[in-house]
């Protein structure tokens, strides 16, 4: 029996789909994963794409927690979760990360996503009308909280995936650091071969990594196509 891909167009009347998170849900690795965690979830897309690829392998024991503080975006996940092939493995819930966290889950995940707010509030540019947005999401849902958090959920061998603008990085290292995590993968993403990156696609790990993987990747490039193409019709 072939497995039956769940395409991201199959959603897309109900999901908001951006390069970004088509990205992530494409380049987490989540191979040997059992327990799966993403945070801040909103339409549930990476979730989706996630249990997709668990699903690939012929195994459906997996479970994929999917957060939002938003209450909305967390019944918007609920509703695509019950129309994928996956309802059983995916869970959506309006939580906050330390809400999550207080729970009770140390040690419980194999795999924690994440595609967190860009904006940095009182220090970014942020573009009219949605400062309001941007200012509480990234008040309440910061990359220190998610280190952090991550630093107690994953299990030893576990992994935080992350994509943020590469302007973003110093950040990203002095969360890293104050939690006691590294680098084991990294991905630098442009949007046309002349250009800068702009994006950078980041896996952590609670223990070091003697010489993390680092890869580069042109949008609409063969290899863009090959990451990404199981997830269009």
């Amino acid at each position: 029996m072939r497995f039956r891909q769940f395409s991201v167009d199959d959603a897309r009347c109900a999901m908001k789909v951006g390069t970004d998170g088509i990205l992530l849900g494409a380049w987490v690795s989540c191979e040997g994963a059992g327990r799966l965690l993403d945070i801040g979830t909103g339409s549930g897309l990476i979730a989706l794409m996630a249990a997709q690829r668990c699903a690939a392998r012929g195994d459906r024991r997996f479970h994929i927690s999917a957060i939002d503080i938003d209450a909305e975006a967390a019944a918007q996940a609920a509703d695509n979760f019950a129309a994928s092939p996956w309802a059983e493995q995916l869970s959506a819930l309006p939580l906050t990360l330390d809400g999550f966290v207080a729970e009770g889950h140390d040690g419980e995940f194999d795999v924690i996503v994440s595609n967190p707010p860009y904006y940095i509030t009182g220090k970014s540019i942020i573009p009219s009308g949605a400062q309001r947005t941007a200012a509480r999401r990234d008040s309440e849902l910061t990359l220190d909280d998610i280190l952090q958090a991550a630093a107690l959920l994953l299990a030893p061998q576990g992994r935080l995936s992350l994509i943020l603008p590469t302007a973003r990085e110093a950040d990203l290292q002095a969360a890293m650091d104050k939690a006691g995590m590294a680098f084991t993968r990294r991905c630098l993403v442009r949007t046309t071969e002349r250009k800068a990156p702009s994006r950078l696609l980041a896996e952590i790990g609670r223990t070091p990594c003697c010489q993390p993987s680092e890869t580069s990747l042109t949008i609409g490039s063969e290899d863009f196509r090959k990451l990404t193409g199981d997830y269009y019709l």
